[in-house]
């Protein structure tokens, strides 16, 4: 006795040989293994002199921010009250001196 239907295996052979649609992206599992891979190789001499540089940056602007930050706290009250009249003719007496 043969239980096989005929159709049936003719369907799901037409199935397997259906193309499959790609995927746009690789997976998820994939990236993360590239990515711990481009990460753990030697990095050359570029990288090396960023890694070093990248911190010391960071210091210098961290404090170029805190002396903007001081400079502006100690001149606010020169900054809302402004200077006089008198104070702006002395202060362009003395720079008038100091010019060469």
């Amino acid at each position: 006795m043969n239980s096989s239907n005929p159709q049936l295996e003719r369907l799901l052979k037409a199935a397997g040989r259906a193309p499959s649609a790609l995927p746009e992206e690789a997976p998820f599992s994939i990236q993360t293994r590239v990515l711990a891979h481009w990460r753990a190789l030697p990095g050359a001499a570029g990288d090396y002199f960023a890694h070093t540089l990248l911190p010391l940056l960071r210091q210098a602007a961290l404090c170029a921010c805190l002396l903007m930050l001081l400079s502006i706290a100690f001149s606010y009250r020169a900054i809302i009250t402004g200077e006089d009249e008198a104070v702006r003719l002395a202060n362009s007496a003395v720079d008038l001196t100091l010019l060469p």
